[in-house]
């Protein structure tokens, strides 16, 4: 059950391999019945509250909930198990949390959430990342239209959820439940990665659009990002960035907050128009420097199930910091 936002009640979104997209409790109860009902929601909510495994008994009826924290030390989902009091609990399914802050444009990687998704040694393992960190990694995501929408209006709330497959550091490649939800308040997105292996693809099926995209971008002799134009995010650097705008692969720097609002505005403007073009002039600040002017060019590309851009930028002095 996802328990994503505190002020929503929990849903089940999982039984197994299988998805149950955001079933509330009125169905748990058809499901399973009034009193186990009142068992099973008794467990998540002292799990929820407690940040702690709970076992509840009644007759022959036992529930387990383990809790999933996020990297804020909130709890993001609860696994469950439902059986009789006798029988054998079997092993956890893989289960671990994100949240993305739209203000920093930064991830925040729960516990283990690295080792699952990525097959990542603990001594690579780092708890804040940019969005292609992930976004790079990403070999099929069928519902970026619908989850980058959400993104763009963060402030509306809204939820998403699908299957996503995702490249590990030792090169294989594993499919994931994506459950996202956008929390207002906080001006954040909030998810699970429940590793469904079952319906794991047996090789590497490449997203044709982004395929495309990184095709046009190799040899270009700059920096190549792909960006939503709904929510101006970089999400991938198809070509990285070259001195002194390299950072800008790893990090996400200062952006002037007027050029900012140009790179905001043309994204807007270019969502519109296909095909079309727009050279802007951004300063850049990274954590260890000065300040940075680079030269870019936002090129709307339109796909075939969502609306992207090409942003190349390179330094027009690349001496110039300060």
């Amino acid at each position: 059950m996802e328990t994503l936002d505190e002020d929503l009640a929990p849903t089940l979104v999982a039984v197994d391999a299988q998805a149950r997209p955001w079933a509330g409790t009125a169905r748990l109860r058809r499901q399973v019945g009034q009193s186990r009902a009142r068992v099973v929601l008794e467990a998540v909510r002292r799990c929820g509250i407690e940040g702690a495994p709970v076992r509840v008994s009644e007759g022959d009826l036992l529930v387990v909930a383990e809790p999933v924290f996020c990297a804020f030390g909130d709890v993001h989902g609860i696994q469950l198990w439902v059986g009789p009091l006798d029988a054998p609990v079997p092993p956890k399914r893989r289960v671990a949390a994100w949240d993305w802050e739209a203000d920093t444009e930064l991830a925040h990687h729960g516990p283990g959430l690295e080792e699952l998704v990525f097959a990542r040694e603990p001594e690579q393992v780092r708890v804040v990342r940019t969005p292609p960190d992930a976004f790079g990694r990403m070999v099929r995501f069928d519902g970026r239209l619908d989850y980058f929408a959400m993104v763009a209006q963060v402030g509306a709330g809204g939820c998403w959820q699908g299957e996503v497959d995702m490249l590990g550091d030792d090169e294989r490649v594993r499919r994931f439940q994506m459950i996202t939800r956008a929390l207002p308040k906080q001006r954040r997105i909030s998810a699970l990665m429940h590793a469904i292996p079952e319906h794991g693809p047996a090789a590497p099926v490449a997203d044709p659009d982004v395929t495309m995209l990184r095709a046009v971008s190799q040899n270009s002799g700059v920096g190549v990002g792909i960006i939503a134009l709904t929510s101006a995010l970089i999400y991938e650097w198809a070509a990285e960035p070259l001195p002194p705008l390299d950072r800008w692969a790893v990090e996400r720097p200062t952006i002037d907050p007027r050029d900012l609002a140009a790179l905001r505005a043309a994204c807007s403007d270019l969502a519109r128009q296909p095909g079309t073009s727009r050279r802007l002039t951004l300063r850049v600040r990274f954590t260890a420097g000065g300040w940075v002017t680079a030269q870019a060019e936002l090129v709307a590309i339109s796909t075939t199930d969502s609306r992207h851009g090409l942003l190349r930028v390179w330094s027009e002095d690349p001496a110039s910091t300060g």
